[in-house]
């Protein structure tokens, strides 16, 4: 809870930061060259804070459902939807994908920089690929394995996932009912002097 609360606290202002924007357009070329994307296509956006990677993927897809735990991210990315003029296409809705049910089905799943909060990863895959339709595509970009903690020291109270381990990931998206996982490198971030890398890993709903 002392995430989500945090979260509502820096949404306002989580946009000022330009780091922020150069990764979201990181991700969402990363996405664009990996997922074949079309106008008629349902996406849903897990952990999406303000919206911002939706919002620049909007004009590849039909529709997006934005969510986030966090009510303060969910107000600000409905504000970010209303003011791009998307508010027809796209909608942001507050709620705890490893917790609560949400209605639809889906034909793309994205998520950036999110799945390192979420301790119950495994039960978040699970509720993934119950919202997608067989064969549609799970964007997943996060930290690249950090096992001394170094992204997150600073966070005294932080009770994520350091990073993740490539191949151990792999192996949960293929207990949770995807397949054909692959990785690229999207993007990295320079916190003091290390340099930490970010992944994309895209996957497919199985029969």
């Amino acid at each position: 809870m002392h995430e989500r609360m945090r979260f509502d606290d820096e949404a306002a202002t989580w946009d000022d930061d330009a780091s922020h924007e150069e990764r979201q357009v990181a991700v969402a070329r990363a996405i664009e060259e990996a997922v074949t994307l079309g106008p008629r296509m349902r996406a849903l956006d897990v952990g999406a804070g303000t919206g911002r990677l939706s919002i620049l993927l909007s004009d590849r897809v039909g529709s997006v459902v934005v969510t986030d735990p966090s009510a303060g991210m969910v107000q600000v990315a409905q504000e970010r939807i209303e003011a791009a003029g998307l508010s027809d296409r796209l909608r942001a809705v507050q709620v705890d994908l490893t917790t609560e049910p949400l209605g639809g089905a889906y034909d793309v799943v994205w998520s950036s920089m999110a799945l390192h909060h979420v301790q119950d990863l495994d039960g978040l895959l699970r509720s993934l690929a119950g919202l997608l339709v067989k064969g549609g595509w799970l964007a997943i970009a996060d930290l690249d394995e950090d096992p001394d903690g170094a992204f997150h020291a600073e966070k005294v109270d932080f009770d994520g996932h350091h990073g993740f381990d490539r191949q151990r990931l792999a192996e949960q998206l293929a207990d949770a009912g995807f397949a054909e996982a692959s990785f690229v490198d999207a993007s990295t971030i320079l916190k003091g002097d290390r340099e930490f890398g970010v992944f994309l890993c895209t996957a497919t709903k199985g029969a």
